[in-house]
């Protein structure tokens, strides 16, 4: 299945403002520290959480059981990692909201309300570290959204 970008993204992680508090300055990364999820993710619908750093492939479950949701919501995984959204029920897509300057994911193809047909798979693979928000066109008002930490 093919994928085409139908709508822009805004992208984040200027950082560069001058100030000092770019990153990788205080002491090194901690492992286990969670990553820092935008606000825009507040409403989202479930609330589970799977770190697949480790994993060359990953799957977020696209309104499984004919729910609302993606599942995991928060996922965190490494650089390199492929993605695939299994679309367990109809009328979801999976369109970009925000992500780091140079992101890949492009969402699934057509505008914003078009949906892909229960049984596909939408895959990306994901290089440029940040966070990655996005969500269903049409339940987006619902919260069915996500995010992906890219470490």
């Amino acid at each position: 299945m093919g994928v085409l970008a139908g709508c822009s993204t805004e992208t984040s992680g200027d950082g560069g403002d001058g100030d000092g508090d770019s990153d990788g300055g205080d002491g090194g990364s901690d492992d286990s520290t969670p990553p820092s999820w935008p606000s825009y993710l507040d409403d989202a619908q479930g609330d589970s959480e799977e770190d697949a750093r480790g994993e060359s492939e990953v799957t977020v479950a696209v309104g499984p059981d004919g729910s609302l949701v993606y599942e995991p919501v928060y996922l965190r995984v490494d650089s390199g990692t492929t993605i695939n959204f299994e679309f367990e029920s109809p009328s979801h897509n999976v369109k970009p909201e925000s992500q780091p300057d140079g992101g890949e994911l492009e969402g699934t193809e057509g505008g914003e309300m078009e949906t892909v047909d229960q049984g596909e798979t939408y895959s990306v693979t994901l290089e440029t570290e940040g966070v990655y928000t996005y969500y269903c066109g049409p339940h987006e008002t619902t919260g069915m959204k996500g995010g992906i930490s890219v470490e």
